[in-house]
């Protein structure tokens, strides 16, 4: 239980830290921070201090004209967790993740403060910036661009991905990411939240084991997992055909969190759209970064032990391990066939998309890199 409500707060522990300054949380501790900061966790959560009840009134905003909301959106810059500036008190939210983000209510065309009970609408993004590494500096600047992209892709090769947009202020580059744990109903009226968790929550698991490499969950026990779904054919298959996609975006960042499953009545469940994808072509050429030092989160089967380099992986590794985890052969072909035939068309698709001041950078490096990739799994198939 202590691993689920962990699971519902940022990962970062500066965030951590900036919530308890904010508000002055008795502790570091899940309980003490979510009493603060739980109104409006993931999934249908609300969690309020002792003696406070949720009101369950019509819901109540604050429309933010083009200043409130770059204030907001720029907070992190002035050590604010999570866009909760001050003057709001009655904005308390709990985002799950490593990223600076935040979450707000959209109304129409306005972005809103929720206020009371009423849930948010849309997590918003904001640029992760330069990460320095012992051997590496990583530049993930562009990643509002980056994530938008590979949504895109995702989306045109017929993956399950929420809707996303960019906000562009003088100040800040953000990206709005549609719930997908929130639901409208009854014409508009009401704003349903959604029974969900990821699957360190569903594995029972804390944040610190959300890569496999860390002991956290792999392909295998994911698929395992997965037969228990109210839709494990499409799930499976979903999941496997989202390993291969994340292979020729050089998405590296697929770990135990960023999967998640709705929670159903009676007991059940089923896999959400999938999220978080961002790809690391982009900072290839960087400071110490090469293709070659690139790895998938989770490995995939090969003759002697597993596969996670990207640049080492070809279409025999998604056979080896379809075979491994009991999905069919003839429907890991299907897939592997499936972006063989359509990942040239479904870039030129994604490029219609785009906004006019989208990085160039970005869109040549993440689509050059698919496109050598793509090449590899034409030739893979002919040799099988």
């Amino acid at each position: 239980m202590y691993h689920y409500f962990d699971n519902l707060l940022p990962d970062s522990p500066q965030v951590r830290d900036r919530i308890v300054r904010r508000y002055q949380a008795r502790s570091k501790q899940p309980f003490d921070l979510l009493a603060e900061v739980g109104r409006d966790s993931v999934g249908a959560v609300t969690l309020l201090p002792p003696g406070e009840e949720a009101h369950l009134e019509g819901l109540r905003w604050q429309t933010l004209d083009e200043a409130q909301l770059t204030a907001l959106l720029t907070a992190y810059q002035s050590d604010i967790p999570l866009g909760m500036i001050t003057g709001q008190d009655d904005f308390r939210i709990s985002v799950a993740g490593a990223q600076e983000k935040t979450a707000l209510l959209r109304m129409g065309e306005q972005w809103c403060i929720p206020q009371g009970a009423t849930p948010t609408t849309h997590i918003i993004k904001l640029p992760i910036g330069e990460i320095k590494q012992p051997n590496a500096t990583l530049d993930l600047r562009e990643s509002v661009d980056n994530e938008y992209l590979c949504l895109a892709l995702a989306r045109e090769l017929g993956l399950a991905v929420p809707e996303a947009e960019i906000i562009a202020t003088p100040r800040i580059r953000a990206l709005a990411v549609t719930r997908f744990d929130r639901r409208w109903a009854q014409e508009g009226r009401v704003l349903l939240r959604l029974p969900q968790e990821d699957l360190c929550q569903a594995f029972g698991l804390p944040s610190a084991m959300k890569y496999e490499s860390d002991g956290g969950p792999g392909i295998a026990a994911i698929m395992t997992f997965l037969l228990g779904s109210s839709e494990a054919l499409k799930d499976r298959y979903d999941f496997m055909k989202f390993m291969v996609f994340q292979w020729l975006t050089g998405a590296t960042d697929g770990h135990a969190k960023n999967f998640s499953i709705y929670l159903l009545p009676g007991g059940s469940y089923r896999l959400t759209p999938f999220y978080d994808i961002i790809s690391a072509s982009p900072v290839l050429g960087g400071t110490g970064l090469h293709l070659r030092d690139l790895k998938l989160s989770m490995g995939l089967n090969a003759t002697k032990g597993r596969k996670t380099e990207i640049n080492a992986i070809y279409p025999r590794h998604f056979l080896a391990t379809a075979k491994a985890v009991n999905f069919p052969r003839e429907q890991m072909l299907a897939i592997l066939q499936e972006f063989a035939g359509h990942v040239p068309q479904a870039i030129e698709s994604a490029r219609r998309t785009l906004p006019a001041d989208f990085s160039s950078h970005v869109w040549q490096a993440i689509t050059e890199n698919m496109l050598k990739l793509h090449a590899r799994l034409q030739q893979g198939l002919q040799a099988l």
